[in-house]
Parts: C-alpha cells; sequence; structure tokens
C-alpha cells in the first residue's frame, strides 16, 4: 500500500519547478523600491523621520485634525518615495505637496475645530507624544486656529524654523508680504495672551 501524496495545503508540499507561483516575490527576495539606491534609500529614511512630525504639527497649526494630518503627511511621504530623483528641494517640496493637500480637503469638507487628541502614533516614541502634545503646544494651535489663513501660514512656518525669505519663496508672496502678516499674527499672539493672563 502507498502513501498517500502530500495534502494541496500541506506546507511540505514542493514548490513546483521555477519557484514560487507567478508574481509571487521568492523568499529572501526584497521587491525593488523605485530604483533608489542603498544611499537614496538611507536619505529617505532620514528625511522621513526628521519631517514627518514637522510636517504633522504644521497642518495641525493650520487647522487639520492630528488624524487627517498624519493621513496628509504618509500620502506626501509615499509621493516622495516615488519621486525622490525628480525633487530638487525635498523639504520645500513636502511642505507644499501637503499643505496643498490640506487645502484641496478643507474646501471640500469643513471639518470641525477640534481639540489637540492625546496622543499620536505619527510621533513614534511615547515621551515624543507627550512632549509634544503639552500643555503650552495645545495653546498654540488654539492660538493660530484663531487667526486668519494667511497670518497663520507664515506664523506656523516660522515656528517651525523657516526664514521669511524661504517662506515667501515657498508661498509665492512677496517677502514685505510675509513681514507683514508675521507682524500681524504676532500681534493677535501677543493680545491673546495678555487677555489670558488677565483671566
Amino acid at each position: 500500500m502507498t502513501e498517500p501524496g502530500p495534502r494541496e495545503d500541506d506546507p511540505r508540499k514542493p514548490l513546483p519547478v521555477g519557484g514560487p507561483e507567478k508574481g509571487a516575490p521568492a523568499e529572501g527576495v526584497t521587491q525593488p523600491s523605485y530604483g533608489l539606491s542603498p544611499e537614496d534609500e538611507e536619505a529617505f529614511s532620514h528625511f522621513y523621520r526628521a519631517y514627518v512630525p514637522r510636517l504633522t504639527a504644521y497642518l495641525v497649526y493650520q487647522g487639520a485634525s492630528v488624524d487627517r494630518a498624519g493621513e496628509f503627511v504618509r500620502d506626501t511621504m509615499v509621493k516622495a518615495h516615488r519621486s525622490w530623483h525628480e525633487i530638487r528641494s525635498h523639504k520645500s517640496w513636502a511642505y507644499s505637496v501637503a499643505y496643498r493637500e490640506f487645502v484641496r480637503h478643507a474646501t471640500r469638507v469643513e471639518e470641525p475645530v477640534e481639540e489637540v487628541p492625546d496622543s499620536t502614533t505619527l510621533l513614534r516614541r511615547p515621551e515624543a507624544t507627550e512632549s509634544w502634545l503639552q500643555e503650552q503646544e495645545q495653546e498654540i494651535v488654539r492660538v493660530l486656529r484663531g487667526l486668519p489663513a494667511r497670518q497663520r501660514q507664515v506664523l506656523a512656518l516660522m515656528l517651525d524654523g523657516w526664514k521669511p525669505a524661504e517662506i515667501a519663496k515657498l508661498i509665492g508672496i512677496e517677502g514685505a508680504a510675509v513681514r507683514s502678516n508675521l507682524f500681524k499674527a504676532r500681534k493677535a499672539v501677543t493680545q491673546h495672551l495678555a487677555r489670558r493672563e488677565e483671566d
């Protein structure tokens, strides 16, 4: 009496000649990632770690919820990875693309302004999350959301470390307009903080 052969779903069943089924990657073989060299992959990885929290904060300052900002930033990073070689300034490109995505969504759907959540998965370390969402940061978000859109945008960029000339180039307005909006935004923030101290 002969032993029955292995069942169809038996993991011991030998693979057909030529390896796994057509289209499936062989075990231990990684799929190519848009033709990036190991050096470019490392550069992208560094860029991703450095700018995901910053871009997320920037969009939250504009009025997006943390979850929604996270979606926009993830989409932006996927596009950045796919077009890494074609992008001249990765930082400026990422801020422009993420902001455009936010504006496109904001003009389609009006979301209620909400409190900043207690945590976010976009900030990898729990201590970073706690520090980022401490009360002072939440107060900044509340103040920024009360400003006109352009003042909010330039002040959020300045808080992120951009210089007025860089802001002007990024958003396509004159340096004088950036400085004027920064002045008005700072004045509004100062008045808000003064009122808060009186309360």
